[in-house]
C-alpha cells in the first residue's frame, strides 16, 4: 500500500479565486526522501501543509480531492493522530520554539500530543542523542546559532517518533558547515529510524544527492515527478544543482551518479575555462571606513577590532559562518548597533549622525522580509517607503517590480506571498528609494534560481551605474557570479579580503561546489558559465 497518496488535490486559501494546488496527484512511499522544488509561489509550501492537514483545518479555504495516509483520508484521521503521524518543520526555526531552555522545547510538543510522562523524558534525551545535541540541553534559546536552532527544531520532531517528517526549507538561512550538520542528520533519521522524509527547499546541490525522487511544482501543479537521471533528460537546468549544469554544458547524455563520479569523469579529461573579468570601477572616494571597531552583546563580543575600507562602487560580498558577526557589522553601519572605535560615513562619524540622516544614504534590507511589510498591497508597501522618504515621483515602482518579477503581485496582500516572494518585496521596498549604498542580508533566501538570477542582474546594473552594495550571504554561488570582491569573517574578526582567487580560491566550505570540483584542474573555475570546452 502507498504510504501517502494525495487523489485530484485542489486548494483555494481564503477570499482566493485562484488555486493554490492544482490536481496534485502523487504518491509517496514508506521511507522515501523526496526532494520537492520549484519557483517562489509554486505552491511547495502549501502541499507540505496540505499533507499534514494543516490546510485547510489550520488556514482555512476550500480543498477538494484527498489526501490519504496508509489508505485513510487524512481528513477523517484525529488531529492528535495526524500530530504524531506526520510533523513539518518550518523554514523559520524562530517562529516555531517556543520554550526557553532547549530540553523543554523537545518535551513540550510531546506534552501536547498526551505522551505519558514517564516516557516523555527518555523521549527528549534519546533524541537529543540521536541529533548529538546533548551539550545543548540546558542552553537557553536565544542564546543559539541558527544551526542550532534548525538542529533542536529537527530533534523536537524526532521526539514525536513520526512516520513522516516534513521539512521546509530547512537550510535556507544557514552557513555551508551548518547546513551540511543538518542535511547529514536528515539523512541519518532517514537511513536508521526509517522515517519517509520530504524536504522542500531552493539550495539544491547537497539536497539533491541524498533524494530517492524529485517533484517539481509550477503554478500549483505538479511540472515533474521522477528519478533524478529522468530529471536530468527531461527538465530544464535552473533545477539542477551546479555540477549537473556543467553536465549539461559538456553536452553530457547521461547524468553523472552523483558529485564524486563527476569529479571522476573531470579527471580524465583537460578543459579550457575563461577567467573570471574583473571591472575596475576607478573611483577612489570612500564611502564607509571603519578602524577598530568592536561591538558588543552584553559579555559577548561579535566584532573585534575591525579595519576596513570600502570605495564608492565596490560590490562585496560578505561571508562566514553563522555567528561570525556578518550581520552585526551590517547594522553597526546603519547606526543600529552602539560600537567602539571609528565607523565613518563619508567621513561623518556614524554615531554622531541620526538614523534618518543615515537612512537617506543607506538601503538596509534585514534577513527577516515580514520587518517591511505594513500596507495591504504591494504597492501600497513600496509607495509608503517613498512617502517616509518624502519622495513623491512613484514611477520607479512598476520598473521595480517588472525587474524583480513580481509585477503580477501588485495589487496582492504582502502577507499572503511566499516567502521568496516577500523577500523581493523587501528589497523592492528600498531599491525604489535609490540609495547611494545597499546593504543586503541574505537577500537570496527563499528565491528559486530564476529569480536569484533577475535579482543579481539588477543589483549587478545598479553597481555599474554607482550604486555601493554590501552584501551578506551563504549562497556561495550567487556571491561568486555577481560580487567582484569578498569579505570572510571569522568569530568576529576579518579572516581574509579579496578576489575570488583571493577568498575563494582553495576554501573548504566558503567556496563554490565547481571550485571545489576543479581545484585540481582550474584554480580559478567558480561558475559554471567560464566553462568553454572539453577537450578530448
Amino acid at each position: 500500500m502507498t504510504y501517502i497518496e494525495l487523489r485530484n488535490l485542489d486548494y483555494w486559501y481564503p477570499g482566493e479565486e485562484t488555486k493554490s494546488l492544482n490536481n496534485i496527484n502523487l504518491k509517496i512511499e514508506r521511507g522515501e526522501i523526496l526532494f520537492v522544488m520549484g519557483k517562489s509561489g509554486s505552491g511547495k509550501s502549501t502541499l507540505g501543509k496540505a499533507i499534514t492537514g494543516a490546510v485547510p483545518q489550520f488556514y482555512g479555504g476550500k480543498i477538494k480531492g484527498e489526501v490519504l495516509v496508509k489508505g485513510i483520508a487524512l481528513a477523517d484521521m484525529p488531529q492528535m493522530e495526524r500530530a504524531k503521524e506526520i510533523t513539518m518543520v518550518f523554514q523559520d526555526p524562530e517562529r516555531q520554539l517556543m520554550m526557553n531552555r532547549v530540553h523543554r522545547e523537545i518535551a513540550f510538543g510531546l506534552e501536547n500530543v498526551a505522551v505519558e510522562e514517564g516516557t516523555i523524558e527518555r523521549r527528549v534525551w534519546e533524541a537529543m542523542q540521536f541529533s548529538n545535541i546533548t551539550d545543548l540541553a540546558q542552553r537557553d534559546i536565544i542564546t543559539l546559532s541558527g544551526g542550532q536552532k534548525q538542529r533542536v527544531a529537527i530533534t523536537s520532531a524526532i521526539a514525536y517518533l513520526p512516520e513522516c517528517i516534513i521539512l521546509d526549507e530547512p537550510t535556507s538561512q544557514l552557513d555551508p558547515s551548518a547546513a551540511e550538520e543538518v542535511i547529514s542528520l536528515v539523512k541519518k533519521i532517514n537511513e536508521e529510524l526509517g522515517v519517509t522524509i520530504i524536504v522542500i527547499e531552493q539550495r539544491i546541490d547537497k539536497w539533491f544527492e541524498i533524494a530517492d525522487r524529485v517533484v517539481i511544482m509550477d503554478d500549483g501543479a505538479v511540472k515533474f515527478m521522477g528519478s533524478k537521471e529522468e530529471m536530468y533528460e527531461q527538465t530544464q537546468e535552473e533545477f539542477f544543482p551546479e555540477y549537473l549544469k556543467l553536465a549539461k554544458r559538456m553536452e553530457l547524455k547521461k547524468a553523472p551518479e552523483n558529485f564524486r563520479a563527476m569529479r571522476k569523469l573531470i579527471a580524465a579529461k583537460e578543459f579550457v575555462i575563461k577567467p573570471l573579468e574583473y571591472k575596475e570601477q576607478g573611483n577612489t572616494e570612500e564611502c564607509i571606513n571603519i578602524r577598530n571597531l568592536s561591538c558588543s552583546y552584553g559579555n559577548v563580543q561579535a566584532l573585534k577590532k575591525i579595519n576596513l575600507t570600502i570605495k564608492t562602487g565596490d560590490f562585496l560580498g560578505i561571508m562566514g559562518s553563522n555567528g561570525a558577526g556578518k550581520s552585526t557589522l551590517l547594522r553597526t553601519i546603519m547606526g543600529l548597533s552602539p560600537y567602539e572605535g571609528s565607523l565613518k560615513l563619508f567621513h561623518k562619524e556614524v554615531k554622531k549622525l541620526r538614523l534618518k540622516e543615515i537612512s537617506k544614504i543607506i538601503g538596509y534590507v534585514s534577513q527577516n522580509p515580514n520587518d517591511y511589510i505594513s500596507q495591504d498591497t504591494v504597492y501600497e508597501e513600496l509607495k509608503f517607503t517613498l512617502n517616509n522618504y518624502e519622495i513623491k515621483d512613484y514611477s520607479a515602482i512598476d520598473e521595480i517590480l517588472e525587474r524583480l518579477d513580481i509585477i503580477h503581485l501588485k495589487n496582492k496582500n504582502p502577507r499572503e506571498l511566499s516567502g521568496g516572494e516577500k523577500q523581493r518585496v523587501a528589497i523592492a521596498s528600498m531599491l525604489v528609494t535609490k540609495p547611494k549604498i545597499l546593504v543586503l542580508d541574505e537577500p537570496t533566501r527563499g528565491l528559486d534560481y530564476s529569480a536569484k538570477v533577475k535579482l543579481g542582474e539588477l543589483l549587478d546594473s545598479l553597481n555599474q551605474n554607482g550604486t555601493t552594495i554590501l552584501l551578506v550571504t551563504h549562497d556561495m554561488e550567487f556571491a561568486a557570479k555577481f560580487c567582484r570582491e569578498f569579505l570572510l569573517l571569522f568569530n568576529g574578526r576579518i579572516a581574509a579580503r579579496g578576489n575570488h582567487q583571493e577568498v575563494m580560491g582553495g576554501g573548504i566550505y566558503f567556496t563554490t561546489s565547481l571550485n571545489r570540483l576543479f581545484r585540481d584542474k582550474a584554480a580559478n573555475m567558480f561558475i559554471a558559465n567560464q566553462y568553454v570546452e572539453m577537450k578530448e
